[in-house]
């Protein structure tokens, strides 16, 4: 009994020393520099290129090793004990140095220059090797051996610091996006074999990052994160659809078959959510508008809602414009919301509001006609592409209904000075249709035929002069 507790306190003590940090016992390298006073420490640190320097001190009887990225002089009469002291902030937060700290602790300082002496000195520790990169990511991500973080990823046992070397993948990903192409397969196995939901949150928002960064590499895997949709954690969830739009902006066809948990976050969920979820959907309907059709109502919604992002109202306006170019009837009941947007405050909404209403025109210009007011309003819009989209939908209108637009001839000759070519060739179609009741503006048509800096232009206004009468039949009578 007694030989099995000596054992059992053996085996703790020596565990005990392994835990221990192992910079404690570390020793000043050959290269490191003995500062003369603070001005000298505050020098050495301030010259060096990258930012950090390895800092040895004493703490108490412990000799520890901080990777610095700041050191300063504290100011005259800030003391400790009688002494002169420095303020020295390192990139991990575990142990923290002592602020300020007295000068007389400082034993050597080494500034750090390449990725092989940041490697030497980690600490063996896992948990606090994982802090230490992931401040050194932050700091100077150029210093941070990348292979060493994936080790950590599939030999550490704690998952704090397989959290540290997410977060710190996740900021090298911004830093050095080609240097992380190696890391997206170890991520995408802890998405999906996680050991606990922290960490499957981890690796979803680590896989995110890679993707803002990388998507098309990071296209191939996403299909793993569509389970995080549905996620009760709602950190998985926001990491999730955030891979998704990012993977969408290169690779759309890879997240087609999420429409449908999407189009149920893009009404439910959180703003952010919300956000990613309706630029994704964006971007699915351009490859795939038949996707999103069936969402036309629910994204509708989110268009219609004034206090909903401007981000995420632009995002739905876009993919419902992509299947109104398809299948124009399919919007037709929710014209409504589209002619009311077509003076929201962000220019995009109006914009792509008045492309929805002219692409309903295609087909359905009978239900576009009793709106042709506010069209003719967006004629004096400051964005160019809504006065082009709202010309196209008049156009479109006059072509079947020239009688709606009768009493609009004349911003309609004003649109022959329009900034934006397609608003002048849309006039022209317009008064064109209109024939004898546009009569008036045969002067401007003649100027534009011959003057017109664009031949699209000059073309089409010769034609509307060929249609468009010299008023003799205006209100004639047999």
């Amino acid at each position: 009994m007694t030989e099995n507790r000596r054992r059992a306190d053996g085996e703790r003590t020596r565990a005990a020393a392994e835990r221990r940090p192992d910079t404690d016992l570390a020793r000043p390298t050959a290269a490191a520099v003995v500062p003369g006073d603070v001005d000298d420490l505050v020098t050495l640190t301030d010259d060096v290129d990258t930012g950090i320097v390895l800092l040895w001190w004493k703490d108490g009887t412990c000799r520890r090793l901080t990777f610095a990225f700041d050191v300063s002089s504290v100011p005259s009469g800030v003391e400790r004990d009688g002494h002169p002291t420095v303020d020295v902030r390192a990139v991990d937060d575990d142990p923290p140095v002592a602020r300020p700290l007295p000068f007389a602790s400082v034993e050597a300082v080494r500034p750090v220059s390449c990725v092989e002496t940041v490697t030497e000195a980690l600490p063996a520790d896992h948990a606090r090797r994982a802090a230490t990169l992931r401040g050194l990511a932050d700091h100077a991500p150029l210093l941070v051996d990348i292979t060493v973080v994936l080790c950590l990823l599939e030999a550490s046992d704690d998952d704090g610091a397989r959290l540290d070397a997410l977060r710190c993948l996740s900021t090298l990903a911004d830093a050095r996006p080609d240097d992380c192409v190696a890391a997206i397969p170890r991520v995408h196995d802890l998405v999906v074999d996680p050991p606990d939901s922290t960490v499957h949150a981890g690796a979803l928002t680590c896989l995110a990052s890679l993707a803002a960064a990388l998507p098309a590499e990071v296209a191939p895997h996403v299909r793993s994160v569509f389970s995080a949709l549905d996620a009760a954690d709602d950190a998985a969830v926001t990491a999730g659809v955030t891979c998704i739009s990012h993977v969408a902006s290169a690779d759309a066809e890879a997240v087609v078959d999420a429409a449908d948990r999407l189009v149920d976050l893009v009404t439910v969920a959180e703003p952010t959510v919300r956000l990613h979820a309706a630029y994704a959907l964006g971007r699915i309907a351009v490859v795939a508008p038949e996707a999103i059709r069936p969402a036309v109502a629910d994204l509708t919604g989110v268009v219609g809602d004034e206090t909903e992002r401007t981000a995420t109202r632009l995002n739905a306006t876009c993919a419902i414009g992509r299947v109104a170019g398809e299948w124009p009837d399919v919007v037709v009941d929710p014209l409504p919301t589209f002619v009311d947007a077509l003076d929201a405050d962000a220019a995009g909404i109006r914009a792509n509001a008045a492309g929805v209403v002219g692409d309903v025109a295609t087909t359905q210009a009978v239900a576009v006609k009793r709106h042709v007011a506010p069209l003719f309003a967006c004629l004096d819009d400051a964005d160019d592409v809504t006065r082009a989209n709202a010309s196209t939908a008049l156009a479109r209108v006059a072509r079947e209904f020239p009688e709606a637009v009768t009493d609009h001839v004349d911003p309609l000759v004003d649109a022959l000075d329009d900034d934006h070519p397609l608003v002048r060739e849309n006039a022209c179609w317009t008064l064109g249709y209109l024939r004898d009741e546009a009569c008036h503006a045969r002067p401007v048509l003649e100027r534009v035929r011959t003057d017109d800096g664009d031949e699209r232009v000059r073309g089409r206004a010769a034609w509307a002069l060929d249609e468009v009468g010299d008023g003799s039949s205006v209100g004639a009578t047999d």
